[in-house]
């Protein structure tokens, strides 16, 4: 996504739905077991938005916990389905970041899979994809710090 268009993305039942007004900023695979364990899925692919241009409507019920930083994250899931669509990440000044499986546009997919140390062991990542143990890989970092976290903008 190259403009600024508006999408959204919902839970199964469609209670919480969240408006996005701005472009994708990156997209990863993500591996770790707190995703995992909020979305009961092996792995999930999450994309990566401007904080003020998601606006959630419907009740969620949030889950805090402490991300691979330290610094809290919260995951967003809707009450009456269960289904979660978003976190925000209090390490990336709030960065929304959306399951991408969720979104009402479809997105192309990564080809970066990050957190794979804590992988599921049945799941094959694709020989031609970019891996980090943890954290995202340069040049990954550099798009998420200069979106999120360079105070010069």
């Amino acid at each position: 996504m190259t403009e600024s268009k508006k999408i959204s993305a919902s839970c199964d039942c469609g209670q919480l739905v969240l408006d996005i007004t701005t472009p994708v900023v990156t997209q990863v695979v993500c591996h770790c077991s707190d995703c995992r364990g909020v979305t009961g899925l092996p792995y999930v692919d999450i994309a990566f938005f401007e904080p003020d241009g998601c606006k959630a409507l419907g009740e969620s019920r949030p889950t805090t916990m402490k991300g691979g930083s330290g610094i809290e994250k919260t995951y967003f899931a809707c009450p009456e389905c269960g289904a979660a669509v978003c976190a925000t990440v209090g390490a990336l000044k709030g960065a929304c970041v959306v399951i991408a499986s969720r979104l009402s546009s479809p997105l192309d997919g990564s080809s970066t899979h990050i957190w794979t140390s804590e992988k599921v062991s049945n799941v094959e990542i694709p020989s031609t994809a970019v891996t980090s143990l943890k954290g995202p890989p340069e040049p990954v970092r550099s798009i998420l710090v200069s979106n999120f976290l360079d105070t010069s903008r």
